[in-house]
């Protein structure tokens, strides 16, 4: 039987693949792992995973519109490599906590 946060940890593993098997530079890879993460919101991750959500959003991303902070439409801000592989620790350290949860 599924978890509360299956659908979560689809978006994160998701996520989590693109950024192991694309063969473009960190920023591209992380770039294409973020699109996985428009969907999630207060519903679907935990209290404590939504706030390290909301925390890369507000560092990283820049909103293409002026919905709220659970809007599918933020997308990443040009990334250097440095800022990009905090983003990917964060995606994978997510999927690790949504992981742990779905037991």
């Amino acid at each position: 039987m599924p978890g509360p946060f299956a659908f979560a940890w689809g978006k994160l593993y998701l996520a989590t693949v693109e950024l192991s098997t694309g063969s473009e530079v960190l920023p591209i890879r992380v770039r294409q792992a973020y699109r996985h993460l428009g969907a999630l919101n207060a519903q679907n991750l935990p209290a404590a995973g939504f706030e390290r959500l909301k925390a890369i959003r507000r560092q990283f991303a820049r909103s293409n519109s002026s919905a709220d902070e659970e809007d599918a439409t933020i997308t990443l801000a040009a990334l250097s490599d440095a800022e990009a592989a905090l983003v990917a620790q964060e995606i994978v350290g997510l999927y690790d906590e949504v992981s742990r949860q779905r037991v």
